[in-house]
């Protein structure tokens, strides 16, 4: 029917009040820190399996921007672990899965808050594995340089 809601009412699901979940920024406008999920190791697999299916395509499996996307289309993606990207804030993150940037599209209808809360905290892991792994890398020694054989 074309009833008119009654006044003060709110549809079931419609009310989000807690910005910083549905949309990654605090009550000032400024992306949150941190992410406002608790993250356990439900929400960890959760946030792998999630990127498997809507990341992973063009992100990769460890991040690095090399997806299928990029091996079979050379489209540009981008890496986790490049500079820029490793200053995002949580809320940032979040934001770019939800409205996307440059040639990424945003995954705020396939994807809830929930699940794009918990691909931040995969794509957090990411990026710590990356950088455990760099710092506990063994150091190349450095050997002088062979002179060119003519030159002895």
């Amino acid at each position: 029917s074309m009833r008119q809601p009654i006044a003060g009412t709110v549809a079931i699901g419609g009310l989000k009040e807690d910005t910083a979940f549905f949309t990654g920024k605090g009550a000032d406008g400024q992306f949150v820190a941190a992410s406002p999920v608790a993250v356990d190791d439900r929400v960890l697999e959760r946030g792998r399996q999630r990127y498997a299916i809507y990341c992973q395509p063009c992100h990769d499996a460890r991040g690095d921007g090399r997806g299928i996307l990029f091996q079979r289309g050379n489209v540009p993606t981008a890496t986790f672990h490049q500079e820029k990207v490793l200053k995002y804030t949580d809320g940032q993150i979040f934001d770019v899965i939800t409205n996307g940037s440059g040639l990424m599209s945003g995954y705020k209808w396939p994807i809830p808050p929930a699940d794009r809360w918990a691909i931040v905290a995969h794509v957090r892991g990411l990026q710590r594995d990356r950088q455990a792994r760099a710092a506990s890398a063994p150091v190349a020694a450095a050997t002088p340089a062979e002179k060119p054989a003519g030159n002895r």
